[in-house]
């Protein structure tokens, strides 16, 4: 009786571990969803715009949005969208649909150009009325994300 209720306990413990929230990078959504959320929650939107061949973009991933306070702020505070700017998929936001017809997404296009050109990583805040706010197309490290995300909220007067 003793065993089967440690491994019942164990069991239990297993399942309710195993439906908690992975927190080692922050929750993301696709970008439609994200312009649905924004209606309702009124939340900024967050876009982190890469490639699979940029360096600076996969440092970002490893190393920046695995640090706690900016999962912390992201997933509080902001509807969270990776977008890989070569995507081939089409995506519609508001009727309108963009594509990728020149090797660089439409969306990336919009959201992340700057004067004709895009680097990369690129790091673009969208405001409730979907409006770019930042719009910042360097490395960022944990420091500086969080620095940021949290200097855009207190400005925005979202904290």
């Amino acid at each position: 009786m003793k065993q089967k209720c440690t491994l019942l306990l164990l069991l239990f413990n297993f399942l309710l571990f195993s439906q908690q929230k992975d927190r080692s990078f922050p929750d993301t959504i696709d970008v439609e969803k994200a312009f649905i959320l924004q209606k309702e929650t009124k939340k900024p939107i967050v876009f982190f715009f890469y490639t699979n061949w940029c360096k600076y973009c996969f440092a970002m991933k490893k190393n920046t949005f695995t640090n706690e306070k900016v999962i912390n702020l992201l997933n509080d505070n902001f509807h969270f969208v990776l977008f890989n700017a070569e995507s081939k998929t089409p995506v519609k936001v508001k009727r309108k649909i963009f594509k990728n017809t020149s090797g660089v997404h439409e969306l990336a296009e919009r959201l992340a150009g700057k004067n004709g050109y895009i680097s990369y990583p690129s790091f673009v805040i969208l405001n409730h009325k979907s409006r770019i706010d930042e719009q910042v197309d360097t490395f960022l490290s944990a420091e500086d994300t969080e620095k940021l995300l949290k200097l855009y909220l207190k400005k925005k007067k979202l904290i």
